[in-house]
């Protein structure tokens, strides 16, 4: 079986091509440039959405059923995630989190923390027995850059890129320096309360995925994993177990 794995975000699409459970292609496209492309893929015959912006998840259904014909795309939310979930108002936890815990649950095994550095920056913890079990949603890099620029009156919008010291010497290496250092200090706290209060400090694999994960990772002070592609992975593992359950029942 090939099949198309769609991850819906904020600011972008991500295209994965799986064949014979490996991720043998993919491609990244803008939100923008969604309906002046095609679907980046062809030769699949099943699909899979994680969509976080429902407005598009019908569109983007549209477009693989125009690309392929008798494919009818799997949408994997919180109805039917293949993994329990202990939380509150499970209708509010994105598709894209609920994914990121089962692959993690799946590929590295529990207990795991995701921490997925996009357009927001969030942690997804998966308790010892395998468990969602909620988790904690900051703001990203660059819209802490957009905030900043947009709710003062003189400060300029940098281009992100790596500080070269802690100490700015002119305001856009401040910015960067507050931006970057202050974002790993967040993660680094936020991990670590995690860790201390959740997991009473055992040991817990922590993968690190996102955009911005390989940007990050050397200011990180915790052992971590990179898996820039775990969503993707998720949502192939998502659609094979709904398709198991589906067949027995």
């Amino acid at each position: 079986m090939k099949l198309l794995a769609v991850d819906i975000g904020n600011t972008t699409l991500n295209f994965g091509l799986f064949s014979d459970n490996r991720l043998v292609r993919k491609k990244k496209i803008s939100l923008r440039e969604l309906f002046k492309a095609s679907i980046p893929f062809l030769g699949f015959d099943a699909a899979a959405i994680s969509s976080v912006v429902p407005d598009l998840t019908p569109k983007v259904a549209a477009l693989i059923k125009k690309t392929v014909r008798n494919v009818n795309p799997v949408e994997i939310c919180y109805r039917n995630a293949p993994i329990k979930m202990n939380v509150g108002q499970r209708r509010q936890v994105g598709a894209d989190r609920i994914i990121n815990a089962i692959a993690a649950d799946k590929l590295y095994g529990p207990p795991a923390i995701v921490i997925d550095l996009g357009t927001a920056t969030t942690f997804d913890v998966v308790s010892f027995c395998g468990e969602y079990s909620g988790g904690v949603i900051a703001p990203g890099l660059n819209i802490s850059l957009d905030a900043l620029y947009e709710k003062t009156a003189k400060l300029p919008r940098p281009v992100l890129r790596r500080p070269k010291s802690v100490v700015g010497r002119n305001t856009n290496s401040a910015i960067l320096s507050g931006i970057v250092y202050g974002h790993a200090g967040l993660i680094n706290e936020v991990l670590n309360r995690i860790k201390k209060e959740f997991f009473k400090s055992q040991s817990v694999n922590v993968i690190l995925t996102g955009g911005y994960a390989g940007f990050m990772a050397s200011y990180l002070d915790n052992s971590i994993i990179i898996d820039e592609d775990i969503t993707l992975k998720g949502i192939e593992i998502a659609y094979k177990m709904i398709l198991c359950a589906r067949t027995w029942q």
